[in-house]
């Protein structure tokens, strides 16, 4: 690819106001993919993330000397339209200030899909949160800035759908500019999806209530459910149930809390709740409600509640708040810098509760990314001439999992609570 086809600078308000005319987003664009190779153009500086979606590479482009991040999906689990889906979407669509920026840069290697964004050197925000969260002050900011990111989305009509902290990138480190990013599951409001293994702690009970494989209607009522969870992990460090379903205790006590008619007696209380004010957690329980019908589907309430006071005093010593608690969580798993005896703690309270966990060595880690710089980037073989079809089949036997949830707290949890 010549050097001119690459267009790094930032897109301007011009930009956006086009943006705003109908079609633009709602249209995806289906190009040619120029096959590159990519230790020739760009200079790998490191692999900062990686998973089955791919591998997330910091480089620098040797015609311009600019620094970025390229998002490559593998071939072999991703269907083409499901990349050209996600370009889109992260190329539109940043160009608000709080949505990761996409170039106009998308192309392929020999085993990848690939585009090109900017990069974000301090990390997601799992990486810089604490045992005690990120505090009362920075969590509004955090707040304020990703309901402005979220509404802009919901302005298309479209749901982002993977809402959580690995995907809300930090570039300032008192938190005044984070950004939303990985629009790998956006879609339109109202469409029928299949439910997948998508991140369990921050689904809502109404999609953990569906089996894999099967449909379900996307609302914007679980980017509302989602923003609660990542919210209530910024004030108290846990997470507030490892799942929303009749197997958590955690959760089972909320709903046992929330259908109690509206009184808020302190015996009552999940104990995580304590940390929060009466007036936090009259938010929480207007936003993080299980019944879909009666749960917000827009975040324009969050505004009645910024200028409360969020955290108590109990907060002041939280060793107490959960002192009797023997699963005590972390914010987050799959983050790559999260701490690694965060990590044991989290992966060993998910298989007590019989979710599967698969603890990866970091040495290990280290030699497996050496081998794919080796076998994938340097000496790539040529792709198999595989369909469409058939690797978007590869794709869901990778992601689906055998989780079978009851519905017997999702029906209570659906009462008029």
């Amino acid at each position: 690819m010549s050097q001119s086809h690459f267009k790094f600078e930032r897109k301007s308000s011009g930009v956006s106001r086009k943006l705003k005319q109908a079609g633009n987003v709602y249209k995806i664009r289906e190009f040619e993919l120029e096959k590159i190779d990519l230790t020739e153009t760009f200079d790998i500086v490191q692999i900062v993330g990686e998973g089955w979606f791919g591998k997330i590479l910091l480089v620098e482009h040797r015609g311009t000397d600019n620094e970025m991040v390229l998002k490559s999906l593998p071939k072999n689990y991703t269907a083409v339209k499901d990349f050209y889906r996600e370009f889109h979407f992260s190329y539109h669509l940043s160009a608000h200030r709080n949505i990761v920026s996409t170039f106009d840069v998308a192309f392929q290697t020999a085993g990848f899909y690939v585009f090109a964004q900017e990069y974000a050197p301090l990390g997601d925000l799992t990486s810089n949160i604490s045992d005690n969260g990120i505090g009362e002050l920075h969590s509004k900011c955090v707040a304020k800035q990703l309901v402005s990111a979220i509404q802009y989305i919901h302005s298309y009509d479209l749901v982002h759908r993977d809402i959580k902290l690995d995907n809300i990138l930090v570039f300032k480190s008192d938190f005044s500019r984070i950004k939303l990013c990985d629009f790998g599951e956006t879609r339109k409001n109202g469409s029928w999806v299949t439910r997948r293994n998508e991140w369990i702690p921050y689904m809502p009970p109404e999609i953990l209530a569906i089996d894999t494989e099967h449909k379900y209607k996307v609302e914007t009522s679980h980017d509302v459910w989602q923003f609660s969870v990542v919210l209530f992990v910024c004030l108290t460090g846990c997470l507030p149930w490892q799942k929303a379903s009749s197997e958590d205790p955690r959760f089972v006590s909320y709903v046992y809390w929330l259908s109690s008619n509206g009184i808020m007696s302190p015996f009552r209380r999940p104990k995580l709740f304590k940390m929060l004010t009466s007036n936090a957690q009259r938010m929480f329980r207007k936003f993080l409600q299980p019944n879909v019908q009666t749960r917000p589907s827009v975040l324009d309430e969050i505004q009645n509640f910024i200028d409360e006071r969020w955290l108590s005093k109990y907060m002041l010593d939280k060793s107490k708040a959960i002192s009797d608690d023997i699963d005590e969580l972390s914010p987050s798993l799959y983050s790559y810098q999260t701490d690694q005896e965060e990590n044991k703690k989290f992966l060993l309270a998910f298989s007590n509760c019989g979710i599967e966990t698969v603890v990866v060595d970091r040495a290990t880690k280290k030699e497996r990314i050496k081998q794919w710089i080796q076998s994938s980037v340097i000496e790539e073989e040529e792709e198999d001439d595989d369909s469409s079809e058939e690797a978007s089949k590869l794709s869901l036997s990778r992601r689906s999992s055998s989780d079978t949830e009851e519905n017997e707290l999702y029906a209570l949890a659906k009462r008029d609570v």
